[in-house]
């Protein structure tokens, strides 16, 4: 979809043990390579400004910011091991806390760098200018003194992009979906969202990352990114990040081009009165509504196909999304951690593509999840699910498979773990409606076939035509499938100086 770039996927903000969260770098580094494109580890380096606690609770962040000081040449070492050009790219970064300044993402190009430690945001701003790295701003909009972004100090030369989601919520407004709820430096202010810095004139790309505590980069729903990039390698991703050839997701997979005047999402032109906008959007869920946004307000709203016959959805590829989970909560004291062992098999067709789901919970050092491709027609599948600690209270897991195949074919799902079962399921009844199956009584783990999903239904391309007011104008474009996942494309700026 993406012309002559590739769309990667990646998380370049998130924490373990090196730092004040949990688990090794190692297990950190064989997540993301079991899901994503690239990643960056950015470890919690230092809080400047962070205040006094009752009982010296903030030994907390104090003594996390000592674990990463003493295990940085591991740290080094082991991203700079697990970079390969061309198959998986890994990148050294850190974090740095100001209550005043907000904090920022620190994304080295090269190996083996130093922590920097500052009080001041410009000293800070010319090491990264120094070392050729980028400095991004998270969690913006939590109030400016509590660690929301400071846009006073925002500049474009090392910072391309700011991350207008995460684990935290959705900087993007104050009144959008995913409030800041989980932390306590308070809701979203409204000076600080991704519109009102546009508002202003200010310039930047988006990307959204995970800042997961657990050691589990690209945590479903926390918080993914995706760049246009000419190929897998570190310079290519840094380029398309600097360049703003990027976009935020919430989780789900969603594939976006986005092009104003033929120039795609990042770039600033010149324009006239009058602008033409083109895109295509193919989500991993039925859409919901792809909108363009002019200058922070609604200009154009597109919508997928609601239904389609079965003959056209299957002359096309269709998605299927395999769920499992579910199980005991903590009121009746039987939470556990359950493993997953399964076998897809496809009788007729082929998957072409499978797309991870995997949420960050359970906490575990030792347990994966994995999946392995068997010929053109079976995945298996290696996992465990849990409501310990689950984020947003979803402790299930999942994967979305794109398959090539008829009506009359069917899924069979093999279970060894954490029963023995077998079941086969046909695809036109699976057109109809979901398929539920449970491990056993009342309160086991269960999962699911969800409804098939037809590409009609996924899928939009359209064009519209945008007045130019006079002066600067932003056009961005953001997309939500019905199952309440997100994109939001970087803005192209138009008459910008």
């Amino acid at each position: 979809m993406a012309g002559r770039y590739r769309t990667l996927f990646g998380d370049i903000h998130n924490h373990n043990a090196h730092g004040y969260g949990a688990g090794s770098i190692e297990r950190s580094l064989e997540i993301a390579r079991t899901h994503l494109d690239f990643f960056a580890f950015t470890g919690h380096s230092a809080w400047h400004d962070l205040p006094a606690l009752q009982g010296e609770r903030e030994r907390h962040w104090i003594d996390g910011f000592k674990r990463l000081r003493d295990t940085w040449p591991r740290v080094q070492q082991v991203i700079a091991e697990g970079n390969r050009d061309g198959e998986f790219c890994a990148f050294l970064g850190f974090e740095w806390h100001s209550s005043r300044w907000g904090d920022q993402c620190v994304v080295f190009p090269r190996d083996h760098r130093p922590l920097h430690y500052t009080a001041d945001p410009e000293q800070l701003r010319h090491f990264c200018l120094d070392e050729g790295a980028l400095m991004i701003p998270h969690h913006l909009a939590y109030p400016t003194g509590q660690r929301g972004v400071n846009w006073e100090v925002f500049r474009e030369d090392c910072t391309p992009v700011v991350e207008i989601y995460s684990e935290h919520g959705n900087a993007e407004d104050d009144r959008g979906p995913y409030p800041y709820f989980s932390h306590s430096m308070g809701g979203r202010e409204t000076a600080n969202t991704v519109r009102a810095a546009l508002a202003q004139g200010l310039r930047f790309g988006f990307v959204a990352s995970s800042d997961d505590h657990a050691g589990f980069p690209g945590a479903y729903g926390e918080g993914l990114m995706a760049v246009l990039a000419a190929e897998l390698t570190r310079a290519a991703i840094l380029e398309a990040i600097r360049a703003r050839r990027t976009y935020a997701l919430t989780g789900d997979r969603i594939e976006v081009d986005f092009a104003v005047e033929g120039a795609t999402m990042g770039a600033s032109i010149g324009a006239g009165r009058e602008v033409e906008v083109s895109f295509a959007v193919r989500g991993r869920d039925e859409l919901d509504i792809v909108e363009i946004i002019q200058d922070g307000r609604v200009v154009h709203r597109a919508f997928a196909e609601e239904q389609t016959s079965m003959a056209v959805a299957f002359a096309q590829p269709i998605q299927l999304r395999l769920e499992w989970g579910w199980g005991p909560w903590g009121a009746l004291a039987l939470e556990r951690v359950c493993d997953w062992a399964m076998e897809i098999k496809l009788t007729g067709g082929r998957i072409e593509r499978y797309f991870p789901c995997l949420q960050s919970m359970p906490f575990d050092e030792q347990r994966r999840h994995r999946f392995e491709r068997r010929g053109g027609a079976a995945l298996q599948i290696g996992s465990y699910t849990s409501r310990r600690n689950a984020y947003r209270e979803n402790p299930n897991q999942s994967v979305v498979l794109e398959l090539v195949a008829r009506p009359e074919d069917s899924v069979e799902l093999a279970l060894s773990a954490p029963v023995t079962q077998v079941s086969k399921t046909r695809l036109a009844d699976l057109y109809q409606g979901s398929h539920n199956l449970q491990t056993g009584p009342f309160p086991g783990e269960s999962y699911q076939w969800h409804r098939l999903v037809p590409r009609a239904c996924a899928s939009l391309e359209g064009r519209c035509s945008l007045a130019v007011p006079d002066g600067r104008s932003h056009v961005y474009l953001r997309a939500r499938q019905k199952n309440g996942h997100m994109a939001w494309t970087s803005p192209v700026f138009l008459n910008y100086r």
